[in-house]
């Protein structure tokens, strides 16, 4: 039995593979994914808001259930524009679980229906982040082993962004 629908929200600056572990577990336990990317004004991103949408949307079209979208605004009022209460956090180890806890408590407090769910990274993508990427790629160095390689083109494109 899978539930009817989640959304996994992120910056995706870039999308790694550890995200895309968590959409690929979501597509198994939701009927819809809605993966999208947050928009935050006071936080300063590496690519654009449409680079990284394209990156996001080319490396989930594999999976029929999941639609990219953007957003920029609170969370819970996204969830229930979305009309679904159920929120995916990845967690690749206890400082993430420690985080999306304070996090998880503050969004019962806006609203408590929102039922947030804890997606465990696989073992070979435990230390892969968008900051680990990003250092690399200003490096100059491959990073073929920690993206999907349905946005390494779009990363080509994009490097200007990046030095």
């Amino acid at each position: 039995m899978k539930f009817d629908k989640c959304v996994f929200a992120g910056s995706f600056d870039p999308v790694t593979n550890g995200h895309m572990d968590v959409i690929g577990k979501c597509a198994m336990m939701f009927e819809k994914v809605v993966v999208v990317l947050a928009i935050n004004a006071q936080k300063e991103y590496c690519f654009s808001k449409e680079v990284r949408l394209e990156m996001l949307e080319a490396a989930c079209k594999k999976y029929s259930s999941v639609t990219v979208r953007s957003f920029d605004g609170m969370l819970v009022d996204f969830l229930k524009v979305e009309g679904t209460e159920y929120y995916v956090r990845g967690i690749r180890d206890e400082n993430d679980l420690d985080y999306e806890g304070r996090t998880f408590d503050f969004n019962v407090k806006l609203d408590p229906n929102i039922q947030t769910v804890f997606v465990n990274c696989s073992k070979e993508n435990k230390k892969v982040s968008s900051t680990f990427v990003r250092d690399l790629l200003k490096e100059g160095k491959d990073v073929k082993k920690y993206v999907p390689y349905e946005i390494l083109p779009i990363l080509e494109n994009a490097k200007k962004q990046i030095t």
